[in-house]
């Protein structure tokens, strides 16, 4: 029987999961029960326990990466803040200054446009 390489990969993942949540337990003080002393781990075959790592892989994977996403954001707005800091602080021009002077400008144009058409 052929094993998709994906299917290793989320059930490399399901393993840190489960390790990471083993972990985090130990540290909450939680009691950590032993895996082979479960009655139903026992029953279970090697195929079904390969396909819940896969699930559990592919679920901590999605919200591994959402979670990337999150922070990702973060560093770019933290990023655009300090550099527009030094941008001020050298005298160069922003974006958003550029943007504002456009506006200032778009709005005498109309105001001058109208004055003129009275």
């Amino acid at each position: 029987m052929a094993i998709e390489i994906d299917k290793i990969g989320y059930a490399g993942i399901g393993l840190l999961a489960k390790m990471q949540d083993l972990v985090q337990d130990f540290i909450e003080g939680k009691e950590i029960e032993e895996v082979s002393s479960s009655a139903e781990e026992e029953k279970k075959s090697l195929q079904e326990r390969f396909d819940e790592l896969v699930e559990l892989g592919e679920e901590r994977y999605d919200e591994w990466l959402e979670k990337g996403k999150g922070e990702r954001g973060k560093i770019t707005e933290k990023i655009k803040e300090r550099a527009n800091k030094v941008f001020s602080e050298l005298g160069l021009v922003t974006k958003e200054d550029i943007e504002e002077l456009e506006a200032k400008i778009t709005k005498i144009q109309r105001a001058l446009k109208k004055a003129q058409s009275k």
